[in-house]
């Protein structure tokens, strides 16, 4: 139920039924408490019920407007918040940069390996610089921070790489055996190895081995370390059989321990079956057993050349 709105001018006009009627019809409760003065109570009256009525109807006007100010103020606030939500949705996590050498860095987003930027050696290259990402080339351009620009902007539309990821397993490390060969390793295991091919012809002398098998080439060890890192992180590598010690006895040559023939009866024998050829003079045979009474791993080339040209005296292998 809605009145009219009165002012004190308004009032002032009024009779003293009409305010009655006013002040009964809105349900005004404030009483008209200034009685001192009888000659006065008339016009005292009026004004006293003038302005309870002008009081309360701005006591209800104001109930009014308060809920819609406070739906407002929600309203305002869940809108913040949305925004404020959004903000975080679309700021995915800070992009990281580790630099393996002047020119390889590899791109991380957490823990996670991204991409890797990398140089092309190429000559008459005017765009040396490139984005790789699972060894695959994704874009070049002529400097360092356009392909990170790349990453950054590709990354959080989430075109750069669409393998998702609901766990992401710690990046291996790569520990360097020597200048050809390095290991890629998980809390100490193998989980791949990168080795130099000096007899490829097509620049790609660096290759990633898993199981002495090869699955990928490229030009730099860089590049192969950061291919395997992420095939590995993305559960798409091999998986490397564990290293197992070959089973020996000390006096095989070129058999294990199985169900086929086994060098176990003498050093004679197994250098004796080795290549069948003339009978040896007895200077030799002298120099041969001087050569069969030292630990196979201190013999040279030169002495296994000449145990190769050696064939015992048969009375001697029977002794």
């Amino acid at each position: 139920m809605t009145h009219n709105v009165y002012t004190h001018q308004q009032l002032h006009l009024k009779s003293l039924a009409r305010l009655k009627q006013i002040y009964s019809e809105i349900g005004c409760t404030l009483e008209v408490q200034d009685r001192r003065r009888r000659a006065a109570w008339i016009s005292a009256f009026v004004e006293d019920v003038g302005a309870a009525i002008a009081s309360h109807q701005a006591a209800q006007l104001q109930k009014i407007a308060r809920p819609a100010k406070d739906e407002q103020e929600i309203a305002q606030g869940e809108f913040e918040q949305y925004i404020a939500d959004q903000a975080e949705a679309i700021a995915p996590e800070p992009l990281t940069t580790v630099e393996i050498n002047f020119y390889h860095h590899e791109i991380y987003c957490g823990k996670e390996l991204i991409a890797y930027i990398t140089y092309d050696h190429s000559e008459f290259m005017t765009q040396p610089w490139l984005v790789m990402v699972n060894g695959e080339e994704k874009f070049r351009a002529n400097t360092w921070a356009k392909c990170h620009r790349y990453i950054s902007w590709h990354h959080k539309d989430g075109t750069l790489n669409p393998f998702a990821l609901t766990e992401v397993p710690e990046v291996p490390t790569i520990t360097e055996i020597s200048f050809y060969d390095q290991e890629a390793l998980v809390n100490g295991e193998l989980v791949a190895s990168i080795s130099f091919d000096s007899e490829n012809h097509e620049n790609l002398y660096w290759r990633v081995l898993v199981n002495d098998v090869e699955i990928f080439r490229d030009t730099t060890p860089a590049r192969c370390q950061s291919y395997a890192k992420q095939q590995y992180q993305q559960s798409t590598l091999p998986v490397q059989e564990p290293f197992e010690e070959p089973c020996t006895t000390g006096n095989e040559v070129k058999r294990g321990c199985s169900s086929e023939q086994q060098y176990s009866g003498s050093a004679f024998d197994a250098v004796g079956s080795l290549l069948e050829v003339e009978e040896s003079t007895d200077a030799q045979v002298a120099d041969c057993e001087q050569l069969l009474d030292l630990p196979f791993e201190e013999l040279t080339a030169e002495d296994w050349q000449r145990l190769r040209a050696y064939k015992p005296v048969p009375d001697l292998v029977a002794a």
